[in-house]
């Protein structure tokens, strides 16, 4: 997969610019909020489905403006392909080669890794944060999980307004809505672990390069369901027994003790658990191979690579790590910013942009 040019308009600091890359490394560099970081994020918002820094689509308008438009050209399987999205006056629209598509079909169009430095800090990072991160991952692999990552959103919202509704409370209703909860969790939590599989496998030989063999890892996913339940019938009746016994606990909490929504990713560094005992620099291989792995797992599943999204990530890396991800840019697009053009100064043919107040100016 090929990103060939994105169209900016009325996002952030831009006016209206039109960006090219090539096939390789692509460099946008500039100071400090000139404006490279919303390059990456109005790539990575067709990967997503929406900005990785958070925040309204009136967040990402440009001052004094009714809205904004985003538009990329890639090339996928020989093919040249358009993504766009467009936002007014509180009105959305997305189009997928022209035709209007929902966000459930623009996810998994356009694929992408993007690896920025709050990644550095995951294993310390919320337990909210690695789910994202998960849900992130595989909404890109797969339609069906999108589709119950949403069933799933909406039935904890349903259960837990009928929690808190004492007076109002429907013994049947809350029965149906179990049933159908203990379901989708199956399903989501089957999908997790066998992403967690893989992931650990790709993880594990990433480590061991980084380190020299030095050092090893491992990767659990964290759940209410023993490990040993790995078939989704069975973890739907472990999830309906769990939800029907902590009913009145559930009640006096009003809310949902139980579900993927309370999972958790734990990585452990020569047998040492890696949040505790890790240090910086076991912090950063392992987010160098999460990262990695994600990417390897999008290749493998779509048949091409990801493009590349580093966010000023060399910067806050040593020069092992930092040799190790341009070690990697054979063959695949990356596209990356930082404040000096210098960090990859070793690489030869990389595209450089300058940035400078929201324009973009392409160097020979």
């Amino acid at each position: 997969m090929r990103l060939k040019q994105i169209e900016l308009e009325n996002f952030r600091s831009a006016i209206k610019e039109q960006i090219s890359f090539g096939d390789g490394v692509n460099l946008l560099y500039g100071s400090n909020a000139a404006g490279k970081t919303n390059v990456l994020e109005a790539i990575y918002f067709f990967a997503r489905g929406r900005s990785f820094r958070g925040g309204r689509d009136a967040d990402l308008t440009r001052f004094g403006e009714k809205g904004f438009s985003l538009g990329i050209e890639y090339e996928k399987n020989t093919r040249i392909e358009t993504l766009g999205y467009r936002y007014y006056d509180g009105a959305r629209q997305r189009t997928h080669n022209g035709v209007k598509i929902g966000v459930k079909e623009a996810i998994g169009s356009f694929c992408a890794v993007l690896f920025c430095p709050d990644h550095l800090a995951i294993i310390k990072r919320t337990p909210a944060e690695r789910r994202e991160f998960l849900n992130v991952a595989l909404s890109q692999l797969s339609g069906e999980y999108i589709a119950a990552l949403t069933k799933h959103k909406k039935l904890l919202e349903n259960r837990n307004a009928l929690l808190k509704s004492e007076e109002a409370f429907d013994p049947s209703l809350m029965e149906s809505y179990n049933e159908e909860f203990a379901a989708v969790n199956a399903k989501l939590c089957v999908m997790r672990r066998e992403y967690v599989a893989r992931l650990e496998e790709s993880m594990v030989k990433t480590v061991a390069d980084i380190s020299g063999g030095r050092e090893s890892v491992k990767l659990f996913y964290k759940s209410d369901i023993p490990a040993e339940l790995s078939r989704e019938n069975e973890i739907k009746q472990r999830y309906e027994r769990l939800l029907s016994e902590s009913l009145t606990r559930e009640q006096a909490a009003k809310m949902t003790l139980y579900g993927i929504q309370r999972d958790d990713l734990e990585f452990f560094v020569n047998e040492k658990e890696a949040r505790q005992f890790a240090s910086q620099g076991q912090q950063r291989s392992i987010a160098l191979a999460l990262k990695i792995g994600e990417g390897e797992i999008l290749s493998a599943e779509k048949g091409e690579e990801p493009v590349y999204l580093l966010d000023d990530v060399l910067g806050e890396l040593d020069e092992e790590r930092k040799a190790y991800i341009l070690s990697r840019t054979g063959g695949r697009q990356f596209i990356v910013t930082a404040c000096e053009k210098s960090d990859y100064d070793s690489l030869i043919g990389v595209k450089k942009i300058r940035v400078e107040k929201g324009r973009y100016y392409e160097e020979n």
